[in-house]
């Protein structure tokens, strides 16, 4: 019998088509083991993920939510040329600005946060369940940051496009807060039980509190004291008990215990951001200034930080430029006849802050104002002593502070319960600062300081018919195309169904008594 061999007749078409992939497929699979590091990370382990979404928590977008539109609606600084639309409050002028400001945080601190979430989670590579705490507040504190900007944004379905959730929907904020509310709580009773210590990210991967459980402890519960008084005028009876819970429990209290992000002054990628806005100043590019409420507000009341804030104008003064002028307003007004931050306000190793605890003491002083939960307590010893830890963290001499705490009448509560939290609301719009998006949202939530209606000829009324915006409008390109039919439900849901800027969220709802 003949023997057949494959090779002794002429090979079809189809044959040789899977000979030569075959040969193919092997060389190649062969050249990819040869050619892979065994060192190389296949999954990035958490620590990496977490550092760099705690470093994005603290420096997001830093220009137009705490500048551009956070500095200038709270009437804190002015910001460049270019953005003059928003300080008109005419919105965001020809950029997209809220796209840059939305797609910047999804996709820096809110991405890595999810991602370190899923790896920590029960069942995660790296099951951790304090490493699970700690992103959790670190995720919710950029979750809060945009839904403060928004209102209604995605958040249970957010950072899941590589997981097949690429059009998110639109959560309501009401429901966003009390899901963060409730987290925190549960991320507190976590990083109190045995093991913390060891249990926490460690010294080199944890760039606020090097491994400090008591510290991480005082840092998740302060922001969910933060998060239940910005929503107690919302809902009373639901947040007025949290606020009384977190006040039985661990805060900060002390300046060292203030969650910081240290900067340096040798290492051009440590540098405090912040110090890019001075020399761009001193260069002539940026013309950062301060606003003239700001500088009105510490000059009326003697307030020792003032020098500390800032230079003086060429004439030798300290001076505000206004909000809003109109453009011929603007055209004959000098922006270098106006202050500028300082040097030493924005040096390249001052520590970026977060929240701090001049504003802890100042939220006791309203729950004790407003005897919440019968906390009690003299709601002016804690004014005072967020005042003077306010001070303090700028290194503002002790003889200056004792002085303004002796002799300034508003450095001590005086009046009626309205006017004793207007004192407050406007300290904690001081103590915000650099951070004036913190500013903007007091203004909102409090109604102080009062940022009037422009009715003056040489101010803008823009869009709102002079009222200070209280909200951003959504984007209107990327995410309006990939994701316009959530988001147009969003918009729905807004008063009167429109995406304007002068649209209150959902936590916004207290107005000052006589204010039109």
């Amino acid at each position: 019998m003949e023997k057949h061999n494959i090779l002794s007749k002429p090979a079809t078409p189809v044959l040789l088509l899977a000979m030569v992939i075959s040969v193919i497929t092997g060389c190649t699979k062969r050249w990819e083991k040869m050619n892979t590091n065994p060192n190389r990370l296949t999954d990035l382990p958490d620590e990496y993920l977490f550092t760099s979404a705690v470093r994005g928590a603290f420096n997001d977008d830093m220009g137009d939510i705490q500048v551009n539109f956070g500095g200038q609606y709270a009437h804190i600084y002015i910001s460049n040329n270019w953005v003059r639309e928003i300080d008109k409050y005419n919105g965001y002028g020809t950029q997209d600005y809220p796209e840059m400001i939305f797609s910047g945080v999804y996709n820096s601190s809110i991405r890595n946060t999810v991602e370190v979430l899923r790896l920590t989670d029960k069942g995660g590579r790296y099951e951790n369940k304090w490493h699970h705490a700690q992103a959790q507040l670190i995720g919710i504190i950029s979750f809060s940051r945009l839904t403060d900007l928004f209102g209604d944004i995605p958040y249970f379905e957010a950072g899941m496009a590589k997981y097949g959730i690429e059009k998110p929907k639109y959560d309501r904020q009401e429901d966003i807060y009390a899901d963060m509310v409730d987290k925190l709580g549960k991320c507190v009773q976590v990083l109190q039980e045995s093991g913390a210590q060891d249990g926490i990210y460690a010294p080199g991967v944890d760039p606020v509190y090097k491994g400090d459980p008591d510290k991480w402890v005082r840092f998740v519960n302060s922001y969910r004291l933060h998060l239940a008084m910005r929503a107690r005028f919302a809902d009373p009876a639901k947040y007025e008990p949290v606020i009384t819970e977190c006040l039985s429990l661990p805060l900060i209290e002390t300046n060292d215990q203030n969650p910081v992000l240290e900067t340096s002054a040798s290492k051009s990628d440590m540098y405090n951001p912040w110090w890019w806005y001075w020399k761009s100043s001193q260069e002539g590019i940026y013309n950062l200034v301060w606003a003239d409420k700001f500088i009105s507000t510490l000059q009326e009341t003697h307030d020792p930080r003032l020098s500390f804030f800032a230079t003086k104008n060429p004439e030798g003064l300290y001076k505000g430029m206004p909000n809003g002028l109109t453009d011929e307003a603007f055209s004959s007004w000098n922006k270098k006849n106006a202050s500028i931050p300082s040097g030493r306000f924005f040096a390249q190793d001052q520590p970026v802050y977060l929240i701090t605890a001049a504003q802890v003491w100042l939220y006791r002083a309203e729950a004790a104002l407003f005897n919440i939960g019968g906390t009690g307590g003299d709601p002016n010893i804690m004014y005072q002593t967020a005042i003077r830890l306010a001070m303090k963290q700028w290194n503002i001499q002790p003889d200056s502070i004792d002085q303004y705490l002796a002799n300034e009448p508003e450095a001590t509560l005086y009046g009626d319960q309205e006017n004793r939290f207007r004192q407050i609301a406007t300290q904690m719009w001081i103590a915000s600062v650099p951070n004036a998006f913190e500013s903007w949202c007091t203004i909102r939530r409090t109604g102080y300081p009062l940022i009037p209606q422009r009715t003056q000829p040489w101010l803008s009324k823009g869009i709102t018919d002079g009222h200070m915006p209280t909200r951003l409008s959504y984007p209107v390109t990327t995410e309006r195309s990939i994701n316009g039919k959530n988001l147009e439900e969003a918009i729905s849901r807004l008063p009167g169904g429109q995406d304007r800027i002068d649209a209150r969220v959902w936590w916004d709802v207290r107005s000052v008594p006589g204010e039109k």
